[in-house]
């Protein structure tokens, strides 16, 4: 079954997922960063679900279109795992072509010990796919990777930004492109 996509449609109906999901106040949680936080935004939760996971491949395409210089995504395993998988699915069916890569968070210790599954050259302009975005931590972990092999990172495509004002240099340095923000899930 074929689905009719509106990008402002699939954005409200992600909102709603990620509130419904993967959305999580008043706790007591250590981040990925290090940072305590009183709330999560628990991209798998969304990402792994499969009306989610459509919407959020659906609309990091529609984001691609802003840059017909990239030709590859991926980003650390595990969160943008599903999510570079689908983004070259269906890029498949929407003629954009764009082959996933993983990077891994340490080189494997046999075979050819590559940290990147998946085909990158030098030169290469691709996009790093993360699920949220805190400080950027992870997502420079699977920049630094890219840049080992000589690939260009262009942009950061997130699912959602926890809008933290420790992310400003990585948002400097860095085009980060979230579908949903902090400000977005709170707001009813």
């Amino acid at each position: 079954m074929t689905r009719h996509f509106d990008p402002a449609a699939a954005k409200q109906r992600l909102l709603q997922l990620v509130r419904e999901k993967a959305y999580r106040d008043g706790i007591d949680i250590t981040l990925a960063s290090g940072k305590k936080s009183n709330f999560y935004i628990n991209g798998k939760k969304v990402s792994l679900h499969p009306e989610g996971l459509w919407l959020i491949a659906r609309l990091m395409l529609d984001a691609l279109r802003r840059y017909p210089d990239v030709t590859a995504v991926g980003g650390l395993t595990l969160g943008a795992d599903p999510i570079a998988s689908a983004i070259a699915a269906l890029s498949f069916e929407t003629g954009q072509n764009l082959p996933a890569f993983l990077v891994r968070k340490e080189a494997k210790g046999h075979g050819t010990g590559s940290r990147i599954e998946g085909d990158l050259v030098a030169g290469q302009k691709v996009a790093i796919i993360e699920d949220t975005v805190t400080t950027g931590g992870s997502a420079r972990k699977a920049i630094e990777a890219v840049l080992e092999v000589g690939a260009i990172p262009v942009v950061v495509l997130t699912i959602a930004d926890r809008e933290d004002p420790d992310a400003a240099p990585f948002r400097k340095e860095f085009d980060v492109v979230p579908l949903v923000t902090l400000s977005e899930i709170r707001a009813r």
